[in-house]
Order: structure tokens, then C-alpha cells, then sequence
């Protein structure tokens, strides 16, 4: 009996060590020079200084490759491009461009070639608090930190060994605290419109919005990041005729 008390009790301290580390304070990063510039939504234009950059290996749909997510810092907003992203899951769209309170904007083409911009908004990027209450009940249950800790590219990432309440499946994923919102990334899950990301990033239900994947190890998948600095682009809405969801 006194070793399954010290069992349970030991996890108990190390899920509160592993909320410990990822607590600690992230320095934000400063806007650069051109940001001033570039960066004017109310004509449509937005400047991306730095990209996120994943290499993925699709087991179950035997595919691999490599996502570049460009960021704006300062907002957090994303850019996925069609090119270094979604590729052809979303063929008529050139790109799309999220925001942390739940806002994107997809720029491409119709069936007749005009070029057409489309807003959506996903509530789920704005959880209530009884989500949020349960998003940390369920990170404390399923996500196990191991003690691993390592730095990428500035980040500290704390692993942890995540589990699930439908299998008994196992995985091994990394974390780490990040000065920005991830759920642009994370909300790609919910768009309505015809696109999708080669692997999911599904972890809406689990993590808090300044949590971020660097690592996962499982079954299906592996994904890790492997680059994050500056990589600047600028791109602009203008030009492209909005459509109405339905229409």
C-alpha cells in the first residue's frame, strides 16, 4: 500500500513540476524594422517576420514532407501558405491567414477563376472557462511529464508521455511555452471551407494557447520542429472579391 501512495504521489509532483517549467516567463519578440512598414490590415496587407517549421512523417497515409507556418509575434496571427502548408488539400485557396480571437481569411480562386477572399470565424479559438477548466483537468490527467527537458531555436520544450481515454495507446510529444497564441495553428482543425493541414494539429481540447508541439512520436505520426527564426513575407487581400459562407 505505501508504495502505491508514493506511486500516485510522485506523479502528483511531477505533473505540478512540469506545470512549474512551462510557467516560466517567455521573452517576447521585438517587432522588426519592416513591420512598421508592412504591417497594414486596413488595406489588407499583413507582414510575417518569422516562419515555424515542421518536418512530418504520415504513417497512416504514407506521406511526408515539411509545414512552414509564417507569425506575426506581435499579434500572433498566422500565415499557410498553399505552397508550404496545405498544398493540394486546399488547391483553389493561394492563402489563408488566421488570428488568435478566432478570425480567418482564406485568398484564392473559384471554379471560374475569380479571385474571391472568404471570412470565418471559429468560436472554439475563444473557450469559456468551464473549457479552459477542463482543457487543464485534462493535461493533468493524460500528459505525464518523463523529466526530459532540451532547448530548440530559443524554446524550452519539457517532454511528456500523453495518453488517452479511448485506447491505451502511449505517445511521445514535446512542449513548450511560447510568447505567441498557437491556436491559429491549432484552429485549422474547425475551418468550414475545403482545407486541411497533411497532419493534425488537433490538441484544442488539451492545451492552453501558448502551449506548442515541438515534438510528437506515435503510431501514425512523427512531427518535430525544425526551424524557427526570421523569415520574412508580406501578403496582401487586396484584390480578391469577398464570398459569403453559403453563398
Amino acid at each position: 500500500m505505501k508504495n502505491v501512495f508514493c506511486g500516485v504521489w510522485m506523479s502528483i509532483i511531477l505533473v505540478c513540476c512540469g506545470y512549474a517549467s512551462l510557467a516560466q516567463t517567455v521573452r517576447k519578440i521585438p517587432a522588426d524594422k519592416q513591420r512598421a512598414l508592412q504591417w497594414k490590415p486596413e488595406k489588407g496587407q499583413y507582414y510575417f517576420s518569422h516562419a515555424l517549421v515542421f518536418d512530418y512523417n504520415n504513417k497512416a497515409e504514407k506521406s511526408k514532407g515539411t509545414i512552414k507556418v509564417y507569425l506575426d509575434p506581435v499579434t500572433g496571427a498566422m500565415c499557410f501558405k498553399k505552397e508550404t502548408s496545405f498544398g493540394s488539400r486546399g488547391k483553389q485557396f493561394d492563402f489563408i491567414i488566421g488570428f488568435p480571437d478566432g478570425r480567418y481569411i482564406y485568398c484564392g480562386n473559384d471554379e471560374n477563376g475569380r479571385k474571391i477572399r472568404i471570412n470565418e470565424v471559429v468560436k472554439e479559438l475563444k473557450p469559456d472557462a468551464e473549457t479552459r477548466s477542463q482543457q487543464k483537468e485534462d493535461f493533468t490527467t493524460y500528459c505525464i511529464p518523463t523529466g526530459n527537458t532540451r532547448t530548440d531555436f530559443g524554446l524550452q520544450s519539457l517532454e511528456y508521455e500523453l495518453t488517452y481515454a479511448t485506447s491505451g495507446n502511449k505517445d511521445k510529444v514535446w512542449l513548450t511555452r511560447t510568447p505567441f497564441s498557437n491556436y491559429p495553428l491549432y484552429g485549422m482543425e474547425f475551418l468550414e471551407g475545403a482545407v486541411s493541414m497533411p497532419v493534425t494539429f488537433d490538441y484544442m481540447y488539451l492545451l492552453p494557447q501558448d502551449l506548442l508541439v515541438t515534438e510528437i512520436s506515435s503510431k501514425d505520426l512523427s512531427l518535430k520542429l525544425t526551424g524557427f527564426g526570421a523569415d520574412p513575407l508580406t501578403v496582401s487581400t487586396k484584390g480578391y472579391q469577398e464570398l459569403k459562407l453559403g453563398d
